[in-house]
């Protein structure tokens, strides 16, 4: 008997600043990569849209590539609205996946060469080394 995957968990609110921050727990993969959009969608009425999208992806345990789909997607929803997306506290593997697809530069806005400077809210606490490192 197999464990079942981790089912996502999705919270978003606002901040008294205006930015959503949505903390994501579990797989991000096929059978709720969707909730992550749900939870965001209506959220980025024009008139109604944050001042910026802060996703903490520390809890994630997986994302696949329909997890990576619903990140695109959530990226193109916020450059729509005209808000700025950051992928906070990214784990490895996520960084990794990004480097691997080419997404990296896009979802992050930083070049894949790029080390973090340690801030854990810039991603992962050591940043991603160059192809071939």
């Amino acid at each position: 008997m197999t464990a079942p995957d981790p089912v996502l968990g999705v919270e978003a609110a606002t901040a008294p600043d205006g930015t959503l921050h949505v903390t994501l727990a579990g797989d991000l993969a096929w059978g709720d990569a969707d909730e992550l959009l749900d939870a965001v969608r209506a959220r980025l009425a024009p008139r109604s849209a944050p001042a910026g999208l802060r996703v903490d992806c520390a809890g994630l345990t997986l994302c696949d590539s329909t997890g990576l789909s619903a990140l695109l997607a959530l990226h193109r929803l916020a450059e729509a609205a005209g808000v700025p997306l950051r992928l906070d506290r990214r784990p490895p593997f996520l960084d990794r996946l990004l480097l691997l697809t080419g997404t990296y530069e896009h979802l992050t806005g930083l070049p894949e060469t790029a080390e973090t400077d340690g801030d854990p809210q810039s991603g992962a606490a050591e940043g991603p080394r160059p192809a071939g490192s």
